[in-house]
């Protein structure tokens, strides 16, 4: 997964959308294995990127409300994290 997000920085630009999604895979793979301190600064890198690309183009990226309910979750402690619970209310179930 790290291999692959390198990639797609040196292929698309370290600001690109696409490499906010790989940050955010990579981050919730770690939150998966409880590796919070390691997943929230690349979450928090994906936000970023995404707010950027709102203030460059006036739209939210797809993917910005599941990368911004990912990072509340993970800095959210004590809380039962469900990374589909964005997905479903802003994607009908998808």
């Amino acid at each position: 997964m790290r291999r692959a997000l390198a990639i797609n920085e040196a292929s698309f630009g370290a600001e690109h959308p696409k490499v906010s999604i790989y940050l955010n895979s990579l981050a919730v793979l770690l939150q998966a294995t409880n590796r919070l301190t390691e997943a929230e600064p690349l979450m928090r890198r994906a936000v970023e990127i995404f707010a950027r690309f709102r203030e460059t183009t006036g739209y939210d990226h797809p993917s910005y409300a599941v990368v911004l309910e990912n990072l509340e979750a993970t800095r959210a402690s004590g809380r039962t994290w469900k990374p589909s619970c964005w997905r479903r209310l802003f994607f009908g179930g998808r």
